[in-house]
């Protein structure tokens, strides 16, 4: 058995549109469920590819009916479906003509187009020999033409396949501390609706810690990737206290971690680890490449060390260094250049704006920012590069604190010049800023104290209203999430957990 297991988990590793098939087969027979379980949603996912090839002919009568009536298929029209089944049939008409009358209801008949279904569908040969398939299509066309009083034998499905069911553009707010689990972390900015995606945990240990200061990346073909942060190890936290004290963490531990999301599974996949573990660093993707800048390493040291990860090696290598240490600094892409924004040093905000050439390693210093600041928010929209929020050090008699700003700055690329942009209602930090269906959107948090040990947290979103130059605030108290990675990014909301809410949701 763990020569028969070893084997398995090999083969889960080399599956491909061309032996997917055969290892579905191959696992059946042997009764390995997970093999079994990893080649049919790879079939699934990849179904008009594999359908194609030339195992899916090959296919069992009952194998075949189970593939084609799945929800999971990745199809983007029902054609594919009926045009794989018509090939599967052909292969072996003798034999597999009789079994199409039970294979075409299969076929979700009511996602087909009228005229599709009377110019390739009734002419089928295949069809005309079928008396049961005749008797279908006439049901089907009197279906069609009679829905609301429809009372034959026949059923038509219009139940979309999952190729079929877009993603929606979702803010995410990773990692992070939070009293309340499971926490609010996904969120719907055009239908307010709200979900949970997994925590990532750290290996051996899935209660007990949160990861704090992590940095999040999504690419441009909608991959979201995680690194790093502090793992901060804590007892059991009271569902009553609002409140967080840094009385409640017991231990911390910068990390290293690596991992990338898989929204099929809701799950976090481990990757690669970065060479160095650090937290409060930002990540930039360029060209099948993820590049790391700054942060905090162990014991709280501060790291110039940029390291690039290749997605298609998954590998890490060293590329250089940054001219200054900085520390919760922003980075964004503008046409295949990284520009370097902002950050601290000890108890110092940075205004620097860098530009860097991932291709030639080259460096430019920019006009910098008005407001120099930490832990803000920065997109590029156009030709602009937007950042809003943040902190700063403010020093008042013999104590130094971090206040958090509300002020916008607008960068015009093409000019290497500063304006001021439509200040935010309340001051922000830990901010995600993003355009989303042609729409601005602020994701943060605002604080305020209670005590002198307490800071109340509250996360706000707003929207900026173009026409009148301000931001209009959609959601005044969604979670109590902080010191989290703020990213946006499509992802099927269905695989999720939905967190229902009254004052929304009814």
């Amino acid at each position: 058995m763990p020569i028969q297991k070893a084997c398995a988990r090999f083969m889960e590793t080399q599956l491909d549109v061309c032996n997917c098939v055969g290892v579905y087969c191959f696992a059946h027979i042997h009764m390995c469920g997970e093999l079994k379980a990893k080649a049919r949603e790879f079939m699934e996912k990849n179904f008009t590819e594999v359908s194609q090839g030339d195992e899916f002919v090959n296919l069992p009568n009952d194998k075949m009916e189970e593939l084609i009536s799945s929800n999971e298929l990745n199809v983007d029209k029902e054609e594919v479906v009926y045009e794989a089944l018509v090939r599967w049939v052909e292969h072996d008409e003798a034999s597999r003509l009789s079994r199409m009358s039970k294979l075409l209801p299969c076929v979700r008949f009511g996602l087909l187009g009228t005229r599709y279904i009377q110019e390739k569908v009734v002419p089928n040969p295949l069809i005309k020999k079928c008396p049961k398939c005749k008797k279908l299509l006439a049901e089907l066309i009197d279906f069609d033409i009679n829905q609301d009083i429809y009372h034959r034998e026949s059923i038509f499905t219009a139940l979309l396949r999952s190729g079929m069911i877009k993603p929606e553009h979702c803010i995410l707010m990773v990692g992070g501390i939070h009293q309340r689990k499971p926490s609010i972390n996904c969120y719907n900015p055009l239908t307010r609706e709200t979900y949970c995606m997994s925590d990532f945990h750290h290996e051996g240990r899935t209660t007990g810690y949160d990861v704090q200061d992590p940095a999040c990346i999504v690419t441009d073909d909608n991959k979201i990737f995680v690194a790093g942060g502090n793992y901060m190890y804590h007892e059991n936290i009271s569902d009553d206290n609002d409140d967080d004290s840094i009385e409640d963490y017991e231990d911390e531990m910068v990390r290293k971690e690596f991992l990338q999301y898989d929204n099929d599974h809701d799950v976090w996949v481990p990757k690669a680890s970065m060479l160095f573990p650090k937290s409060n660093f930002a990540l930039a993707y360029v060209n099948g490449k993820i590049y790391c800048f700054g942060g905090l390493t162990k014991n709280q040291h501060p790291t110039e060390i940029i390291e690039c990860y290749d997605i298609e090696q998954n590998r890490w290598n060293y590329v250089g260094m940054l001219h200054t240490t900085l520390v919760d600094l922003s980075t964004v892409v503008y046409h295949g250049a990284i520009y370097i924004l902002g950050g601290r040093t000890g108890i110092g905000a940075h205004n620097v704006v860098m530009r860097y050439e991932p291709n030639t390693a080259e460096w430019t210093t920019l006009a910098g920012m008005p407001t120099p600041r930490f832990n803000f928010g920065a997109c590029v929209w156009g030709d602009e590069i937007f950042i809003a929020g943040g902190q700063i050090y403010s020093q008042s008699s013999y104590t130094i604190t971090r206040e958090s700003l509300s002020s916008v700055e607008i960068y015009n690329v093409k000019r290497n010049q500063w304006r001021q942009g439509p200040e935010l209602p309340d001051n922000l930090c830990s901010i995600g800023l993003f355009v989303i269906c042609s729409s601005l959107y602020a994701c943060g948090v605002t604080e305020y104290r209670r005590t002198m040990y307490r800071v109340h947290r509250v996360n706000v979103i707003y929207k900026l209203n173009l026409v009148k130059s301000k931001w209009e605030q959609i959601e005044s108290d969604m979670c109590d999430l902080h010191n989290f990675a703020c990213v946006s990014a499509k992802v099927y909301t269905r695989k999720l957990s939905q967190v229902f809410r009254p004052e929304v949701d009814t």
